[in-house]
């Protein structure tokens, strides 16, 4: 299983309809197979993530913040890691809002 404990993660590409850009930084935090982030920045003043990670460090999460508008939107996303060259992790994401429009989307995250 991958370790996501420590790892810092930034967004490098998403969909139209995200809230989280380059300027979003995740703080992931790990225990067993049960991981969670808070993250911040862009257009979220605050927010927190928790997943389950299965074997191949695949998550599937539930995550909530607040924006800039003062809103607070949920979503749900299911995450497939890939190690980079370097050993560092990308995330392929794909998510869906489970407030606001419901709309779903993709986004790339890669540790830092």
């Amino acid at each position: 299983m991958i370790n996501y404990n420590g790892r810092q993660f930034r967004t490098v590409s998403g969909s139209s309809n995200s809230e989280v850009n380059n300027e979003t930084l995740f703080n992931y935090e790990q225990s067993g197979n049960i991981v969670t982030a808070n993250y911040k920045g862009g257009s979220i003043i605050t927010g927190h993530l928790l997943a389950l990670a299965d074997d191949a460090g695949r998550l599937t999460m539930r995550y909530h913040h607040v924006n800039k508008e003062g809103r607070i939107m949920t979503g749900i996303c299911y995450s497939i890691p890939e190690i980079l060259p370097n050993g560092k992790i990308r995330l392929q994401e794909q998510w869906q809002w489970t407030s606001g429009d419901n709309s779903s989307g993709e986004s790339v995250v890669e540790e830092i």
